[in-house]
């Protein structure tokens, strides 16, 4: 029997319409034939146009559901209505090739000619059911993960209340995931941090941000602890869906910090004491030396005047004896105004009394001068050489570097034997005066030479040769304050050799 045109088909909208669809039509009269079927569809089951026309509908279904399908469909024809196929089920049909895959179905109805009509929109969810599983399989992966994680875990969702909770968090508080959804979680906080915790939680959620804070959280035997909460916002393409965060006991971890913190403080605070102590007893040294040293020195000046008198007096007879322990309470006097001289010179050192006093002088004849000043200390048959290159003339505080040259000539004096050789060397070259004294005497023992300008040191093989270990401290210190910097070279029983190096003072 000839297939009857249906009269809407010639109609031009229709036309347009149904085969420009993207989505897939197809048209079933009461007996189940296909009537009309657009191109969509056609290749949506991979028939031609012309091959479905004609063809029972179920042609379309895996065979173990044409049956069923048949019986459905005599029921809707008898009760036609616009609506989901199938709703709340999973739908398959049937390509040519005999695939199966899931779809998704719209029913509508229309009267033409006396004769019912069903049309059908099938759409192919396979990519919808293979997301869906993916995103299940996802979500049972991360119940997997968070319910055995170590740290308790929750999620929130758009309106802040939070959704899940893990068995860690759980298994913490000891209740019951009922007890905790929405907004239950926080009476289990501290009532004193909980005004805070809720503030940092809602400015971070109305702002999108992640979000670190601490407060007290109850644990499941009734201890209040600290824990740290981090959260932070989660999105599903660009679109926000809420807050995950996890959260850690660091109560030990923090009861340890504030400990540590308030020994800290307290050992400061003893420090602080200690300091303030030292400070004072500083400072009643330091009075204590220059008072010591000024009412030293007058008796000191006293015991020269008379020793001098008395050399005068002893001329007119000669008595080598006398003149012999003249020159011992001489030579006494003069250590000990040395010593004391060393003691005032450190302690305006320590106390930053000490001001560069700026001159211009002549180097070569400096060096003359101090060589001329040392020669007391002297010993028989040494022999100093002073030798100097470069410009002559040099600006730089004369009393500090006489101070420096007089304690190193000396000292390379009083350290090396009779008879041997002392040389002092001097240069001026862009703007910087460099001094070197070097001796042949008793060196200084290796392991000891880091101890050189440290107050008070001796080295262990000087003996009873007079010092009192302050003249290179204070040596070094004079150097450093005019900018420059001190060495030293030396070898145990061969020798010493100490360099100086300062810039022009002018320019400081």
């Amino acid at each position: 029997m000839e297939q009857k045109p249906i009269s809407l088909e010639s109609e031009a909208g229709f036309r347009v319409l149904f085969e420009c669809a993207t989505i897939s039509i197809l048209v079933i009269n009461e007996q189940g034939s296909i009537e009309l079927a657009n191109p969509c569809a056609a290749a949506l089951f991979a028939y031609q146009p012309a091959e479905l026309i004609g063809q029972p509908m179920e042609v379309l279904l895996p065979e173990d559901l044409r049956a069923r399908h048949m019986h459905h469909r005599r029921d809707y024809f008898a009760r036609p209505k616009t609506r989901p196929m199938g709703l709340g089920m999973e739908l398959y049909a049937r390509k040519k090739n005999g695939e199966v895959f899931p779809v998704a179905i719209s029913l509508g109805h229309y009267q033409l000619e006396g004769e019912t009509l069903a049309v059908a929109f099938v759409t192919d969810i396979t990519d919808h059911i293979k997301a869906k599983k993916l995103l299940g399989e996802r979500e049972a992966w991360f119940r997997n993960m968070a319910d055995n994680s170590p740290v308790m875990i929750w999620v929130s969702g758009v309106d802040k209340g939070c959704t899940y909770f893990n068995n860690t968090w759980l298994k913490y508080t000891g209740r019951r995931i009922e007890q905790e959804l929405g907004n239950g979680w926080a009476t289990g906080v501290l009532p004193d941090d909980l005004e805070q915790c809720i503030a940092t939680y809602n400015n971070a959620f109305d702002t999108r941000q992640s979000f670190v804070m601490e407060y007290r959280l109850r644990r499941h035997d009734g201890q209040f602890r600290w824990i740290q909460d981090v959260g932070k916002p989660t999105y599903i393409d660009n679109v926000f869906t809420g807050f995950i965060g996890s959260c850690s006991d660091i109560h030990d971890q923090r009861m340890m910090k504030e400990e540590l913190e308030r020994q800290v403080k307290m050992r400061t605070t003893e420090l602080y004491r200690a300091l303030d102590r030292e400070k004072e007893m500083n400072e009643l040294k330091s009075r204590f030396v220059s008072m010591a040293s000024h009412e030293f020195r007058t008796p000191l000046s006293i015991v020269l005047s008379s020793t001098s008198l008395i050399e005068q007096y002893v001329t007119l007879q000669p008595d080598d004896r006398i003149q012999k322990h003249l020159a011992r309470i001489k030579s006494s006097v003069s250590n000990l105004t040395s010593i004391l001289n060393d003691f005032l010179s450190l302690d305006k050192l320590e106390q930053g009394n000490v001001e560069l006093e700026k001159e211009t002088i002549d180097i070569p004849e400096f060096m003359e001068s101090v060589v001329e000043d040392v020669q007391a200390v002297r010993r028989n048959g040494q022999n100093v050489s002073i030798f100097h290159q470069g410009y002559t003339n040099m600006t730089i505080d004369v009393k500090m570097l006489r101070y420096i040259m007089v304690n190193l000539i000396s000292n390379a004096m009083k350290y090396s034997p009779e008879d041997s050789a002392i040389k002092v060397n001097s240069q001026v070259a862009e703007d910087v005066l460099t001094v070197s004294v070097a001796d042949h005497g008793i060196g200084i023992p290796e392991a000891e030479q880091k101890y050189l300008y440290t107050k008070f040191f001796r080295a262990r093989n000087t003996g009873n040769i007079q010092g009192t270990g302050l003249g290179l401290t204070i040596v070094k210190r004079y150097v450093e304050l005019m900018g420059g910097e001190v060495s030293c070279i030396s070898k145990q029983g061969e020798g010493t050799t100490f360099t100086i190096q300062i810039p022009n003072v002018a320019y400081l």
